[in-house]
């Protein structure tokens, strides 16, 4: 028992320091607490909307109500490292980047974490049509020589894209805007892939994409500035090493009691979907600014 407390102390410090300086800070007056890595959920976010400027997204806990700031100034295109998160369901709310806590969210959503599950929240769409949606993510290394991928379509311009290795296997086909691929096994290597728009093949890209063996890569399409589609890979996982870089002091969701009627759909969808792809449920509250 003596072990047990002192290694939990320990790692609420680690999580505490790694957490400042990164500049991620709670905005409750509890104290951090690490959540033990056999029983945790691992959990990233990511920003996919093309005209909305930096925000800050916030995590409630639906166990206490215990409200943590957990990304600062997210921009287009980020996605955060992951960290982990006792299960349980949260309320995940943006907000303008340093708006005050008080300040309506935005936008929205419920995460339904489950112990020993990766997940992705992100924000996608055009700032009008702006909504959220979880990824289930798959952070188990494949064999020796190869290496998983999946694309994670949010580009706007491509209602549905398909992605090509040359020479190789096809990654996506008619992926829908919003959601994620199924994991492929491809071999490790240096692969140039394309992809394109069905309905507008002219709107297009190509990249180069290295896949080292035993690691697990999520290909995110994007909006390009000012027009077109671009691609961005996402390392999640290499080999046998997931590294969060701390624990989200977002109080007791492991304990969450079961959600009232207004929630209890939602939390029923999340926690019972195998999400191949993604489920977004998300609450648009006030508009925000858009990107100049």
């Amino acid at each position: 028992m003596k072990r047990s407390s002192t290694r939990g102390a320990l790692l609420a410090g680690i999580a505490a320091t790694l957490l400042a300086s990164s500049g991620l800070a709670s905005a409750a007056a509890a104290r951090p607490a690490a959540v033990p890595a056999d029983s945790s959920a691992i959990v990233r976010g990511a920003h996919f909307s093309p005209d909305t400027p930096g925000v800050d997204v916030y995590l409630t806990a639906f166990a206490g109500g215990t409200t943590s700031l957990w990304l600062s100034g997210v921009g287009y295109g980020d996605v955060s490292p992951y960290q982990r998160l006792a299960p349980g369901a949260y309320t995940v709310a943006m907000r303008a980047h340093n708006a005050p806590a008080s300040t309506p969210a935005a936008l929205s959503w419920v995460l339904n974490a489950r112990s020993g599950q990766a997940y992705t929240a992100a924000a996608v769409g055009m700032n009008k049509q702006l909504h959220g949606i979880i990824l289930r993510d798959e952070l188990t290394p494949p064999g020796t020589g190869t290496g998983l991928v999946r694309v994670i379509q949010a580009a706007s311009r491509a209602p549905q894209a398909t992605v090509t290795a040359l020479h190789g296997p096809v990654i996506a086909k008619n992926a829908a805007f919003a959601t994620s691929t199924a994991y492929a096994t491809v071999p490790a290597g240096n692969w140039p892939i394309r992809a394109s728009s069905l309905t507008t093949p002219s709107v297009a890209t190509s990249s180069d994409l290295r896949i080292h063996s035993g690691t697990v890569t999520s290909i995110v399409l994007l909006d390009g500035k000012p027009t077109g589609i671009a691609i961005r890979t996402v390392v999640d996982a290499a080999g046998a090493a997931i590294a969060p870089i701390g624990a989200i002091p977002a109080g007791g969701g492991g304990t969450a009691p079961r959600p009232g009627p207004a929630w209890a759909g939602a939390a029923l969808l999340l926690g019972g979907i195998a999400l191949a792809g993604t489920v977004g449920i998300a609450r648009r509250r006030t508009r925000m600014p858009t990107a100049r």
